[in-house]
C-alpha cells in the first residue's frame, strides 16, 4: 500500500528566554515579511508569539499568535527585499489600525479579512491576536481574479458581512483539514482556496475599480511589463508614450500613484542591480557592470541612487551575499537549520 506523503510544516514558538529575547527571536522569525517594534507602552516581559506553517506547495498557510506590536513594510525595505506575493489574513481575534501606501487609513477587527501587497507599502499597529494568514504568490492572485490584482493592497473584508462569512468559513474548514491534507492532494486544496478568495474578495473592490477606468489598469501593467523587460536600454516618457500610443499627461497621470515615471524606473533598476549584486553567480561582474546592465550610464550616479534607495553601497551587498552564501555551504554540510530560517526560505522561493 503506497506511504501518503504529508505537507510540509514547521513551528515557531518563543517558549523560553526573557521577554526582551523573546521579542528579538520573534523579529528575526518575521523579518522575511515585516520589519516589527514593539509599542512603546508595553513592557515586553509579557510578549510571547507562534507561527506554525504549511506548505502546500503553491501557497503558504499559516496559524499565528502574536502580542501588542507595530508591522510596517517601508519604501526601502519593500525595494531591497524582492518579496511581492500578496498576504490575506483572517483575524480570528484581535487586530489593528495603520496606514497603507503612505496614508490611507484603515483599521481591521476580530473577524475581518484584509489583504496586502507585498510590493507595496504599509505600517500597522496590532493588538494581541491570533491570525490565519495566506501567503499567494502574485502570478496566482492574477490568474485567480483574471485581472492585474493590484487595486487589492488594503482591501478589508468585514466579517459581518455575507462574503466575509463565507470567507471565514472556509478558512476554518481549511485550517482545521490541513493536517490530514496530503501532498497529491495539495493542488486540488490551492486551486480550491483561490477560487474561494476570487470569488469573495473580487465584488469587494468593484466600486474602486469605477473610480479608475479599467483600460487604464491594463495600459499600467502592460507599461510596466515593457519596462521591466528592457531595464537595460534607454526609457524615456517620449518612447513610452510613442511605443504604447498615450499622450505625455496620460502617461504621467497613470505613473503618479507610484512616484512618476522617472523615479518608477530608477526603483526598478536599482533593484534589478541589487539582486544581481546578491547573486553569488555574479561575483566576478564589477559593479560598474552590473550597473550598465541595470539601464545607468554613468557608476557614479548608481552608486549615489542605490546607497539613497538602501542605505547600503554596492559593495556592501555583495559582501553580504558572500556570508550568506558561506553560510549556506556549511548549512549543507550538515548543520540544521532552524524552522524559522526554513519558513523564510519557503517565502522567498515561493511559485507557481
Amino acid at each position: 500500500m503506497p506511504v501518503l506523503l504529508a505537507l510540509p510544516s514547521t513551528v515557531f514558538t518563543t517558549d523560553q528566554g526573557s521577554g526582551e529575547e523573546r521579542f528579538e527571536a520573534w523579529r528575526s522569525s518575521i523579518s522575511v515579511v515585516f520589519d516589527v517594534a514593539p509599542l512603546d507602552r508595553d513592557p515586553l516581559e509579557s510578549f510571547s508569539a507562534s507561527v506554525t506553517a504549511c506548505h502546500l506547495g503553491a501557497l503558504l498557510v499559516g496559524d499565528l499568535h502574536f502580542g501588542r506590536q507595530q508591522f510596517s513594510r517601508g519604501a526601502p525595505r519593500v525595494a531591497r527585499d524582492g518579496v511581492n506575493h500578496y498576504l490575506v489574513q483572517w483575524y480570528r481575534s484581535g487586530g489593528f489600525v495603520g496606514q497603507h501606501d503612505n496614508g490611507v487609513d484603515m483599521q481591521v477587527r476580530a473577524g475581518d479579512i484584509t489583504v496586502f501587497d507585498l510590493g507595496r507599502t504599509q505600517r500597522t499597529y496590532a493588538n494581541p491576536s491570533h491570525v490565519l494568514s495566506i501567503v499567494v504568490p502574485r502570478e496566482i492572485a492574477d490568474e485567480a481574479f483574471c485581472s492585474p490584482s493590484a487595486d487589492l493592497h488594503g482591501t478589508v473584508l468585514r466579517g459581518h458581512t455575507a462574503l466575509g462569512g463565507l470567507l471565514s468559513d472556509y478558512l476554518q474548514s481549511l485550517h482545521r483539514r490541513l493536517p490530514a491534507v496530503t501532498l497529491p492532494e495539495a493542488p486540488a486544496v490551492v486551486q480550491a482556496t483561490t477560487q474561494m478568495l476570487a470569488a469573495c474578495l473580487r465584488p469587494s473592490r468593484d466600486t474602486l475599480a469605477q473610480a479608475q477606468p479599467q483600460i487604464q489598469g491594463v495600459t499600467l501593467e502592460r507599461i510596466q511589463q515593457y519596462i521591466a523587460q528592457s531595464l537595460g536600454a534607454p526609457l524615456s516618457p517620449e518612447l513610452l508614450c510613442r511605443t504604447f500610443g498615450i499622450s505625455r499627461s496620460m502617461l504621467y497621470r497613470l505613473f503618479e500613484p507610484l512616484g512618476g515615471v522617472a523615479h518608477y524606473v530608477q526603483q526598478q533598476r536599482l533593484v534589478r542591480a541589487f539582486h544581481a549584486l546578491a547573486n553569488p553567480a555574479n561575483r566576478r561582474l564589477r559593479v560598474g557592470e552590473i550597473a550598465t546592465r541595470s539601464g545607468f550610464t554613468s557608476e557614479a550616479h548608481f552608486s549615489r541612487a542605490f546607497r539613497a534607495a538602501f542605505g547600503l553601497t554596492p559593495s556592501d551587498v555583495r559582501a553580504t551575499a558572500r556570508g550568506t552564501a558561506n553560510r549556506a555551504g556549511a548549512f549543507a554540510a550538515g548543520d540544521a537549520m532552524r524552522p524559522t530560517a526554513e519558513y523564510a526560505d519557503w517565502v522567498r522561493a515561493l511559485q507557481v
